[in-house]
């Protein structure tokens, strides 16, 4: 029966994905790969272990700091482990070096890259490319890399020249049966709707303003983060009627975000954002910025909106889709389909679980 050591985000916890509501829709791969033989064991950052699934243990680790001694300090892990798997590439690099005191197969797995998302938000400069160093040695010796993207394969194969053949393409998942559309659901009127944490990246204060130039609009903000006192006070500014609804359980978000119009994104660049997935498998309208993570999913025409980042565009295309009902409905009714062929939790968790068997079998 092989055992699977699956590694948190340094810093990260399953505590911090229950917080945000996240639990459950994080666990599913690992519980549906209980149920074919695999047992799976959790390295995290919580104080202590929360309740898991039958065949998911936790291992507290004590702190990301103590990450340097992991090699020697949890050698009986390595010793149980028969294939080890990174959650993201921040950290990679002390999971990479254990797997090879322990001489153990790992999966460089990566909803994004942290060293691509230094440069897109960051540019050049000696810090970031000190850090795509470090980076780039996780990426170069871990046995497998797995990305969510082509984009984001592209560039590990151009910026660190890890070969083509050792990185396997694989997008997030979503649960189509509880994310699905729901016709009896009254719309408010002139709504916009977007999730995602309440930072800069997301460029959240774009869509507040661009929002401001349309009259009677209502904007509902879903998450938490340093820029919320930034955005209300922007919404006051501009007198923009906004909501802001904190962090929704996950099965909570899709009768919520199909009380809404239009769902919009408007970051400054994403890895393969989740939040868009999941209203895509609602059938939502989508608008999205032209920009890398975005412009990869939504086909501008066929299953979505995709505009250039500025006030005018994100306005007009919002608008765009408020006066059309009919465009509207197709463009949800294509992202609905285009979610159930490419992201469904049954397309991903057989690529997921072909690509761990073929690991664990060499």
């Amino acid at each position: 029966m092989p055992n699977l050591l699956f590694f948190m985000t340094p810093g990260t916890g399953l505590y911090s994905w229950k917080k945000i509501g996240t639990l459950d829709r994080e666990l599913k791969p690992y519980i549906e790969l209980t149920k074919s033989g695999w047992k799976v064991k959790i390295l995290t950052f919580d104080k202590e272990p929360i309740p898991l699934p039958e065949g998911i243990e936790s291992i507290c680790f004590p702190h990301p700091y103590l990450l340097f001694y992991l090699a020697r300090s949890h050698r009986h892990l390595g010793e149980w482990a028969d294939l080890l798997k990174t959650n993201q590439t921040h950290g990679s690099w002390f999971y990479v070096w254990a797997s090879r005191s322990w001489k153990k197969p790992i999966l460089l797995r990566g909803g994004y890259i942290q060293g691509e998302f230094y440069e897109t938000t960051l540019g050049p400069g000696l810090r970031v490319a000190a850090y795509q160093e470090i980076e780039k040695w996780a990426f170069q010796n871990a046995t497998h890399c797995q990305m969510t993207t082509p984009e984001l394969s592209r560039w590990i194969q151009d910026k660190y020249a890890v070969p083509r053949h050792k990185i396997s393409v694989i997008p997030n998942f979503v649960d189509t049966d509880i994310f699905n559309p729901r016709n009896n659901i009254p719309k408010i009127e002139n709504s916009i709707v977007s999730v995602g944490r309440l930072d800069q990246v997301k460029q959240f204060d774009l869509l507040i303003r661009a929002c401001g130039k349309i009259p009677n609009c209502n904007i509902t903000l879903i998450g938490e983060g340093p820029e919320k006192s930034k955005l209300e006070s922007l919404a006051r500014e501009l007198e923009v009627k906004i909501k802001f609804s904190g962090n929704v359980a996950n099965e909570a978000l899709p009768e919520l975000i199909q009380k809404h119009q239009v769902f919009a994104v408007t970051s400054v660049r994403e890895g393969h954002s989740k939040a868009l997935i999941e209203a895509m498998s609602c059938g939502m309208p989508i608008i999205g910025t032209n920009v890398p993570g975005l412009k990869n999913t939504i086909q501008n025409g066929s299953n979505g909106l995709l505009v250039e980042s500025n006030e005018d565009a994100i306005k007009q295309g919002i608008l765009k889709l408020l006066k059309d009902a009919p465009l509207r409905s197709f463009l949800g009714n294509e992202a609905r389909e285009f979610i159930i062929s490419n992201c469904s939790k049954e397309v991903v968790f057989q690529k997921d679980f072909e690509l761990l068997d073929s690991l664990y079998a060499k």
